[in-house]
């Protein structure tokens, strides 16, 4: 068996890698990555950015909706194979573009499933290399349930790349992956359900605000029904009949099934590299190195920390490289990170919820409401919207933003800088903001 040496070795492509890197590269070191998928990544290739071509059609569709009657005389319908052309377009050539890219900066690339067979050492298509340092950031994947019948549901991905939109599609979960495509196929014209196994779907956000994105969401046609879990699904006459466990039959022509993401940990297969972990992931100390094998360290959505979001991913790559370089100097702060779910409204959200400012004994107050009746509402034709903003009475700063409304998605970045550098409530209530934007709002959710 073969065997090559380097500085560093990174397995995974996606966006906390590429910090990784990138930044281990300059800094002078011979690097290797492995990837058993195409280069790109979650993010670039499966999620996020193809994700948002989607939302964006959505989005124009439900805005036309809204002001019909109101100013446009009828609303467009999507045209599902162009919009599927037009982000395969943007797709295209990434994986290729990114190798050369590495290879062109004397960074070597590997195309294959990775395995950890030693402290320091991987082995790669019968090829074995080694390294002072290992770099994992294999990403996540869609958790999987194991009830009779689940071979035939499909996951997000499918649903990305669908060639044609069936009549009725039904998602099995409750989290903010449901909710996004959930809106897209609605919007594209197909019957939309989604199940969850709780009375309280979209569990990362605000209880009040998520009652306003599930008006919302009911109001475009999607059923949502709570506190129901399959647990059978059977194919029959070309559709797919999902059992529920209230006794509930779901007849539908997609099933797909997002019922959040686990951490893909297949290069740790037979524990040869002491690396621990959990269901959460890779366990890692305040340096993103691992806490029983210090030659490793773990970034993004395979390491046990506090967020699954590409800008942490990005922030833990450029972190884990100067650790290596530096001898573990620095540590990734956590505690100001704005969240959005690309529904129709957005839902948004930064710091503390009520309930967990309500635990920590927080002396606060509470600005919130709707602004349905706002001019920024009115122009658009928005009849769901929700603000709640957590204010210090001791120092006047915010604690928490949450929003449910067009455009909170940007919005929410605006109160998480306030957090940030603690800039106080009535400074955001007299500063200037462009007017009249979304953003502006802002001083009125304040006051």
């Amino acid at each position: 068996m073969s065997s090559k040496s380097f500085d560093t070795i990174v397995i995974g492509s996606g966006t906390s890698a590429y910090f990784a890197i990138s930044a281990l590269n300059k800094a002078g070191q011979k690097v290797a990555v492995v990837d058993e998928r195409p280069y790109g990544g979650t993010c670039t290739l499966r999620g996020c950015q193809p994700k948002k071509y989607l939302v964006a059609n959505a989005e124009a569709r439900a805005m036309a909706h809204h002001l019909q009657g109101i100013g446009l005389s009828e609303a467009p319908r999507t045209d599902w194979p162009a919009l599927q052309k037009l982000k395969s377009a943007f797709q295209d050539g990434i994986p290729e573009g990114q190798v050369k890219d590495f290879q062109d900066s004397g960074i070597e690339t590997f195309a294959g499933r990775a395995t950890l067979n030693g402290p320091r050492s991987i082995e790669v298509d019968g090829e074995t290399l080694e390294a002072d340092n290992i770099v994992l950031a294999t990403g996540a994947r869609p958790r999987k349930t194991d009830i009779p019948g689940s071979e035939l549901a499909k996951n997000s991905e499918y649903f990305l790349n669908l060639e044609s939109l069936p009549k009725r599609v039904l998602f099995v979960g409750g989290g903010y992956i449901s909710f996004e495509f959930a809106h897209v196929a609605a919007q594209a014209g197909a019957e939309v359900t989604i199940l969850h196994r709780s009375e309280c779907p979209l569990k990362a956000f605000d209880r009040d605000i998520v009652k306003t994105v599930v008006e919302a969401s009911e109001d475009s046609g999607i059923r949502i029904i709570l506190k129901e879990s399959p647990t059978r699904i059977e194919s029959t006459d070309n559709q797919f009949r999902v059992h529920g466990s209230s006794g509930a039959i779901y007849e539908t022509d997609l099933v797909i099934e997002a019922s959040g993401r686990v951490p893909n940990l297949s290069v740790l297969d037979g524990d040869l590299g002491g690396v621990e972990h959990s269901s959460r992931g890779i366990e890692v100390n305040e340096f993103l190195q691992s806490v029983s094998n210090p030659n490793v360290y773990a970034i993004g959505d395979c390491a046990a920390t506090p967020y699954q979001l590409a800008t942490v991913a990005d922030e833990e790559g450029k972190v884990a490289a100067e650790n290596i370089l530096n001898d573990n100097r620095r540590s990734v702060d956590y505690s100001v990170i704005p969240t959005a779910g690309f529904t129709i409204p957005n839902v948004a959200s930064v710091g503390l919820t009520e309930k967990q400012a309500e635990e920590k004994n927080l002396d606060f107050r509470i600005e919130s409401g709707v602004t349905t009746g706002w001019p920024s509402s009115n122009r658009i034709g928005e009849k769901h919207s929700a603000y709640k903003i957590l204010i210090s009475n001791e120092d006047d700063t915010i604690i928490g933003a949450h929003l449910a409304r067009h455009n909170a998605s940007e919005v929410i970045s605006s109160f998480g800088l306030a957090m940030k550098y603690r800039i106080p409530a009535s400074e955001l209530a007299n500063f200037p903001w462009a007017y009249p934007t979304y953003t502006s709002d802002l001083k009125y959710m304040v006051r």
